[in-house]
């Protein structure tokens, strides 16, 4: 399996390179040069399998031999377990047709668990092999920084530094990443909004991407592992809710792309998937995009379902890259929203696009009553982005189209939301609750890449 840039200019590249490169040397996002397809048959073989087992068997097709698939399915094995509890994924059946995947067992509640557990196991496994040292580098909206510290700060070769928006994530969103002590670890507050912080990350990247005393790698969503290590809960999820391999839809909160994008590669793999329906908050420009074909950004404004704050939604680049399938054309479009602030693609595409997916957005007020409403009908406590994906999926969906909503974290990372939502008194996790009063450590930094320029270069 070999990998390309979105951009045309950084292609065929070995998983490992992949893996260690993070953002493409053209600026672009790698893609696999060829996607696997499943038919009936290996579904139901696959239909069969526990989660560990299941994820070596859908994820081995992308490494393609660098990781020998002994060693590589001990790292899964070990991935999927005592992390992630005795039940790695629940199912909460609402009705004959609507189910919620709760994807928030794993160590920081939050989905990106799934993918972040396993890359920091392969990356330790290949750091040690090669014998080098990693500069890992991201940015946050919410969970991405919490289940990357405790995902990829395992390996000693490995320094961590996560870039988060000051004031603009929850508090303990905000203290599982800042109560977590290890010299490794580096969190970063950035007077600006998540897309600053990314922007951050991929500027410095540009800068640096070549230079070997750093070896930079990424852990946001840039990274395909990223991508590799979400498309499992998709087929695990179906598997559990629809036993003959009829069609089904997902409901899909989504701000940077990742999770919705997984899914896309779900159903070119061949997983039956009807619709996957992009849910959005204020913050709607994945919303305002399938309406007029048009990528235009405007001004992050603050949400209850902070992780949706976004107005750069990056993997939206490899969707548009299936679909061009020009290097050159994404090239031009990414040139235009950086230099212009906005986009268009041509309505052909557009047109192809929303066949697959629906799409709609919630305000926080409807967020709010949608929480209160769960809790009243169906005795269920869900967060403000799960409340986002299942307001926007009722209203997109037929009401017999059989669903699945994405729970993308715990309630408990947004408790004043969801208790303000029921108006009940409920407490944190224990997991959660005993780094309430621990002591924080951070750094603050303006958003300026000189600034973060000076504050690696002091560490590294």
């Amino acid at each position: 399996m070999l990998y390309s840039s979105t951009r045309g200019k950084d292609n065929n590249k070995s998983f490992s390179e992949v893996l260690l490169n993070g953002l493409a040397k053209d600026g672009g996002l790698y893609v696999p040069n060829e996607i696997p397809l499943f038919n009936d048959e290996h579904l139901k073989f696959l239909s069969s399998l526990n989660y560990p087992n299941l994820a070596f068997e859908l994820t081995r097709l992308f490494i393609s031999g660098e990781i020998p698939e002994k060693k590589y399915k001990q790292i899964c094995l070990n991935t999927y377990k005592e992390s992630f509890g005795k039940e790695i994924i629940s199912i909460k059946k609402l009705n004959e047709n609507e189910f919620i995947s709760n994807l928030f067992h794993g160590p920081t509640y939050a989905f990106k668990d799934f993918a972040l557990q396993l890359l920091g196991n392969i990356y330790d496994f290949i750091l040690k092999e090669k014998k080098i040292k990693l500069t890992i580098l991201g940015a946050t909206s919410g969970d991405t920084g919490s289940a990357a510290i405790y995902g990829c700060s395992k390996s000693k070769n490995v320094n961590l530094f996560i870039l988060f928006p000051k004031g603009k994530v929850s508090e303990i969103q905000r203290k599982q990443m800042t109560t977590y002590n290890k010299p490794n670890v580096f969190n970063i507050a950035v007077n600006g909004n998540f897309d600053d912080c990314q922007r951050l990350v991929k500027n410095f990247f540009k800068l640096y991407n070549d230079n070997k005393s750093l070896n930079l790698a990424a852990v946001n969503s840039i990274n395909w592992v990223r991508i590799m290590g979400q498309i499992v809960y998709y087929f695990w999820s179906y598997f559990r809710v629809s036993k003959k391999l009829i069609p089904l839809s997902f409901v899909v909160p989504t701000g940077n792309f990742g999770n919705a994008y997984a899914g896309f590669i779900c159903k070119k793999m061949g997983l039956p998937i009807h619709k996957i329906v992009i849910s959005s908050n204020k913050n709607d420009v994945l919303t305002r995009f399938f309406k007029s074909g048009k990528m235009t950004l405007k001004k992050t404004l603050k949400s209850i379902s902070p992780s949706m704050d976004i107005q750069v939604s990056s993997n939206f680049e490899r969707l548009l890259f299936d679909y061009y399938q020009n290097g050159k054309s994404i090239n031009n479009l990414f040139s235009q929203l950086e230099s212009k602030g906005e986009f268009e693609v041509d309505q052909r595409h557009l047109d192809k696009m929303k066949i697959i997916f629906g799409y709609g957005k919630l305000s926080d007020k409807e967020t709010i009553e949608t929480i209160r409403n769960i809790k009243v009908k169906y005795n269920f406590l869900i967060d403000p982005h799960t409340a986002v994906g299942y307001s926007v999926g009722n209203k997109r969906l037929n009401k017999n189209d059989k669903r699945i909503y994405l729970a993308t974290a715990h309630y408990a990372k947004f408790l004043d939301t969801v208790k303000k939502a029921v108006g009940l008194k409920i407490d944190y996790p224990h997991n959660l609750k005993k780094i309430i009063n621990q002591k924080e450590k951070f750094y603050l930094i303006d958003n300026n890449i000189d600034e973060l320029k000076g504050f690696i270069g002091k560490i590294i």
